[in-house]
């Protein structure tokens, strides 16, 4: 009974049979044996199972089409679009195979676009044939080749080149020995389906060329080289899992330390800003004002993130220099004298001596020692002018000058908002940088 029913197939299915039953062994050993996620193993496994499915329907589409009296045309139809589908997708794997074993990420990236848009032009084919027969179809039980069926060639052809192209790509980054292998199962896998073209019109395709491509996975999984590779692959990919782990964790100690460190920094200056306002009843709130303002014209000018919050820091202690100042000069109702004008003056550069030693940011205290630095260089102490007068001090003349004219002094009414932005336009080239005050109008609001 056996005899016979072999005597009735278009062709022996032995071999592919022989190579199910090793394959299968081979797809649980690495199961087993190869259980790390690197991408050299996933691959090599997604082939060899890859391999497993298309035998498995090169065997049922060659029965099927053996007994058309017992099987129906429309599942042997579907059988063999199936098997044909299955062998594309063994052409793609073998392509993402090779890249396993070093392609940069770019390259691979625009090859394996292309091997999909091959590979999916391919199913599309395979599907419109279904209905319309322009690849294979069946007509009375016997199977007939369509005007597209160069495919079962062009198909695994242009695997071939592009997997040919890969090798030459990838030849540094390995041995001979694995260059040897891959370059057989490639040989092999295009010239199986290109012969049973030739020498087998009955049928779509025989994959007779998996045992070879079986004998070579095995040959490649045993040597050395292979295994060597694996396992150190694999012991990379747990390294580079382990210190991404612990840089992250570092980076997350770090990043809170710094968090802290900054926030003990702000409560350090808020706390002197407070203190330097406190003792002048004409400074409520001042260093606060002038800070917010500077704050948001910096912004306006686009300036970096890090310049901003510097600025913001040194508007904040810009009169810290203030409490060197003898409080009866800093306290005294009504406008000073030439002499108490002149005392007042050095708080700058005693704020410049105070705020030097904070080494972090070395520029806060020349900023502070020329925020009453005029635009036109009649500013004092050292009668810079231009921009030879640091920004942040620039942004922060603008905004103390602003701040001062909108309130009510012991020596002075309160100017209307709409007052002060124009006697800004009015200084504007002459004590102000004229860019620091067109953002300036920007931000600061109408009455």
């Amino acid at each position: 009974m056996i005899m016979h029913f072999l005597s009735r197939l278009e062709y022996n299915p032995h071999l592919e049979a022989a190579a199910f039953f090793f394959l299968a062994i081979l797809y649980v050993y690495l199961r087993k044996k190869y259980y790390t996620q690197n991408f050299v193993n996933k691959t090599f496994r997604r082939l060899v199972f890859c391999q497993l499915v298309t035998i498995l329907l090169d065997i049922a589409a060659a029965i099927g089409v053996s007994f058309p009296d017992y099987v129906p045309i429309w599942t042997n139809q579907i059988l063999n679009t199936l098997y044909f589908a299955s062998t594309g997708v063994l052409f793609y794997t073998l392509h993402l195979f090779i890249i396993s074993f070093g392609l940069k990420k770019k390259t691979g990236t625009a090859l394996l676009i292309f091997s999909k848009a091959v590979l999916t032009m391919f199913l599309f084919v395979l599907l419109i044939n279904i209905p319309f027969g322009i690849v294979f179809s069946f007509n009375d039980g016997m199977y007939t080749r369509g005007p597209l069926n160069f495919l079962f060639i062009a198909i695994p052809g242009l695997f071939f080149v592009e997997c040919w192209g890969t090798l030459f790509l990838i030849k540094k980054r390995v041995s001979r020995l694995t260059m040897f292998v891959l370059l057989t199962l490639l040989f092999m896998s295009v010239l199986g389906p290109t012969l049973q073209f030739t020498l087998f019109p009955k049928i779509l395709l025989s994959n007779f060329f998996s045992l070879f491509s079986l004998i070579l996975c095995l040959f490649a999984l045993v040597s050395p080289d292979y295994a060597e590779l694996t396992k150190r692959r694999a012991e990379l990919f747990e390294l580079q899992q382990h210190l991404e782990e612990k840089a992250a964790r570092e980076s997350e100690k770090i990043h809170r330390r710094d968090k802290k460190k900054e926030e003990l920094f702000g409560q350090i200056i808020d706390a002197l800003a407070e203190t330097v306002d406190a003792g002048d009843s004409n400074r409520s709130k001042h260093s606060e004002n002038v800070a917010d303002i500077s704050r948001q014209i910096a912004y306006k000018m686009l300036l970096l993130k890090t310049e901003v919050q510097k600025i913001y820091y040194t508007a904040i202690l810009h009169d810290i220099g203030i409490i060197g100042v003898s409080e009866e000069i800093t306290g005294k109702q009504g406008k000073l004298t030439s002499e108490e004008f002149e005392e007042i003056k050095k708080h700058s550069q005693i704020g410049e001596r105070i705020l030097s030693v904070i080494t972090e940011m070395p520029d806060m205290a020349k900023i502070v020692r020329s925020h009453h630095e005029r635009y036109d260089g009649s500013g004092y102490p050292d009668g810079l002018a231009g921009e030879d007068i640091p920004l942040g001090a620039r942004i922060i003349a603008v905004a103390d000058a602003y701040d001062a004219m909108v309130h009510e002094r012991n020596y002075k009414e309160k100017m209307s908002l709409s007052d002060a932005k124009a006697e800004l336009r009015r200084q504007a080239g002459k004590q102000f940088d004229p860019d620091v005050v067109v953002a300036a109008l920007d931000i600061l609001p109408d009455d």
